[in-house]
């Protein structure tokens, strides 16, 4: 868990739980035109999945879900609260999802946006992200369908590190299914 001054309040970013998929799944419904079902946070949550919250004091204020594969990483799912943007929780989840990949041998993130999202186009590029294709008829919307912007950023990590912390990820995750 990292917790940190944030204002008056404390800010915490740690891994998601089954008692947290109610808040999270406001959250959800209060970002995106076609939430996530509870079942797909629940499924998350079950799978190999780095699934993190934000909380400020006992609020949960934000969440971030990516799978972890070897080197690559897909960030699948990133919020914050409508009432609580445009205030760097967004920059300092992301920031700490990356580290968190790096530990786990990650070189290079993968996400896709929906075209029409430009303040989360323009909050990808701010942080280093990078246009690289385009999914047609990606997203669902309310009049049909929608394309997806695939976005990438390569973080900065050796080839020998990377497979390091993958080996010890790996053991690691392992250690954890036989006990």
């Amino acid at each position: 868990m990292q917790k940190e001054k944030f204002g008056l309040k404390t800010l915490n970013i740690k891994r998601m739980t089954f008692e947290d998929l109610e808040d999270v799944y406001n959250i959800e419904k209060l970002s995106n035109p076609t939430p996530w079902s509870k079942t797909s946070f629940s499924d998350c949550l079950k799978g190999f999945y780095q699934n993190l919250i934000v909380t400020l004091d006992s609020e949960t204020v934000a969440f971030c879900i990516m799978t972890i594969n070897f080197t690559e990483s897909h960030l699948l799912n990133i919020s914050v609260h409508p009432d609580h943007r445009h205030k760097g929780i967004g920059e300092i989840l992301l920031e700490t999802s990356e580290k968190k990949s790096i530990n786990k041998g990650v070189s290079d993130i993968f996400l896709e946006v929906r075209e029409s999202n430009k303040n989360a186009i323009s909050f990808y590029k701010k942080n280093g992200y990078k246009y690289v294709g385009i999914r047609k008829n990606y997203y669902k919307n309310i009049s049909g369908r929608e394309d997806g912007l695939i976005f990438t950023k390569h973080l900065k990590i050796s080839k020998l590190n990377s497979l390091y912390n993958q080996m010890t990820y790996m053991i690691t995750s392992l250690l954890k299914i036989r006990n």
